[in-house]
């Protein structure tokens, strides 16, 4: 896949200057996805009506409609590229109360990204001290925060996110419990962490998916009929889905309109939110992710053979409680 940003070699980066990644040339050429929070109790920067239920189909365009002070924030993003033409902005939201974009670096920097974005958060910050009549210079602005983009699919899927931001905001917004973050939910006297619809667990019938891998392609192939069966009949799939035959079932499931359970050997930091299918799936009541080891916040999986085995074992542990043990799951208080 063709590679969109040219700085991966760390000992070819000469001119690398404070990055936020240290293995990455910030005035090289390529793209970012760039975030930039307003701080807490600042004036909205845009308002997204909430449309009837119809209306938040994946896919259906959203658009923020923006206050005063978004208008001017509006004027000073696309002012960017006139200030600075090796920048280029490719898409952009200015969400209630934060911006995002994806930035182009379109030929080498003199100095990295950053230096480029201070000015416009700070032009940004005088028109919020100018528009709100505050004595003092008051900054808008958290620091912001950057994803780089290397190929062509993540810079499809970073605009994707961009034109959806608005729906998935109003559905987070509609549906408050199903998109919460519970930490240390205990289910059979094991601490979890826990996202989505929590109510999944009380229903009767849990079905944990296990398969084994000696298992011959008669023996996958009747298991599969039989969870196809039960999920059917209202049970609810429980699984890691790390085999390609549990990955399978769980897809069935989700594709016929059924709810699902998934563990995961990766916590939920406090700014965690599902992505893709799943974030409409948390959306929509039918997902719940639970983590048997909610310390484990790394930002991607490092889990073997052992941990997956555990998974499976704790999987059919909940499954497995009677009903009544799992609707008095104890929920200790968020730090």
């Amino acid at each position: 896949m063709e590679n969109l940003n040219k700085a991966q070699n760390p000992s070819k980066n000469k001119k690398r200057q404070a990055p936020r990644a240290d293995f990455h040339d910030y005035t090289a050429s390529g793209y970012y996805l760039i975030t930039i929070t307003a701080y807490p109790c600042t004036p909205r920067l845009s308002t997204i009506n909430i449309p009837c239920e119809a209306i938040l189909r994946k896919g259906e365009m959203i658009i923020p409609e923006n206050t005063e002070l978004g208008e001017c924030i509006k004027e000073e993003l696309m002012a960017l590229p006139k200030k600075n033409p090796k920048l280029q902005i490719r898409r952009y939201v200015i969400m209630p109360d934060h911006i995002h974009f994806v930035l182009q670096v379109v030929s080498e920097l003199d100095k990295s990204v950053g230096r480029y974005i201070a000015p416009f958060t700070k032009a940004c910050s005088q028109t919020y001290t100018r528009i709100s009549n505050l004595p003092n210079f008051t900054t808008l602005f958290k620091p912001f925060d950057d994803q780089i983009i290397f190929n062509k699919e993540q810079l499809d899927r970073a605009i994707k996110y961009i034109e959806d931001n608005p729906r998935r905001y109003l559905l987070r917004k509609r549906h408050p419990d199903l998109f919460q973050r519970h930490l240390n939910v205990v289910i059979g006297g094991h601490e979890y962490a826990a996202f989505g619809n929590m109510f999944l667990l009380k229903k009767p019938f849990l079905l944990p998916i296990r398969i084994h891998r000696s298992w011959s392609k008669e023996e996958f192939d009747r298991y599969s009929a039989y969870c196809s069966e039960e999920i059917a009949k209202g049970a609810i799939p429980i699984s890691p889905a790390i085999h390609k035959a549990e990955k399978d079932i769980i897809r069935k499931a989700i594709d016929t309109g059924c709810s699902v359970i998934i563990l995961r050997d990766l916590g939920f930091n406090e700014r965690f939110k599902p992505s893709g299918e799943y974030f409409d799936l948390c959306g929509a009541g039918r997902l719940l992710m639970l983590c048997p080891w909610p310390d484990n916040l790394r930002r991607r999986s490092d889990a073997g053979f052992d941990k997956f085995h555990q998974m499976n074992d704790f999987a059919t542990a909940i499954a497995t409680l009677p009903a009544s043990a799992r609707l008095s799951i104890r929920f200790c208080p968020n730090p």
